[in-house]
C-alpha cells in the first residue's frame, strides 16, 4: 500500500469516531481544533475528493451514494 497523505490520515481520524459521515460532515469536522495537526488542506473539497478517493482505492474506508451526497465509512474487520 502506498504511504498515506497527511488529508487522508485527517480523515481516517475523523471517521474513526463515526459510524459514517457525509463528504460535508467530514470537511466540517476537519476544520476543528483537535485535527489542526494532521489535516492539511481537506476542508478544501478538491483535496478531500482525492484523499478520500486514495482511501477507498487503498481498501481502507467505501463511500455510499445517497440523500445528502456521499456517505462515508471506515471497512472495518
Amino acid at each position: 500500500m502506498t504511504e498515506l497523505t497527511k488529508n487522508a490520515e485527517c480523515i481516517l481520524r475523523i471517521l474513526e469516531s463515526a459510524d459514517s459521515l457525509t463528504t460535508s460532515e467530514i470537511l466540517e469536522r476537519a476544520r476543528l481544533p483537535e485535527y489542526a495537526d494532521i489535516c492539511q488542506d481537506c476542508a478544501g473539497g478538491d483535496a478531500f475528493v482525492v484523499a478520500a478517493n486514495q482511501l477507498v482505492e487503498a481498501g481502507l474506508i467505501k463511500k455510499k451514494f445517497g440523500k445528502g451526497g456521499y456517505r462515508w465509512s471506515l471497512l472495518r474487520e
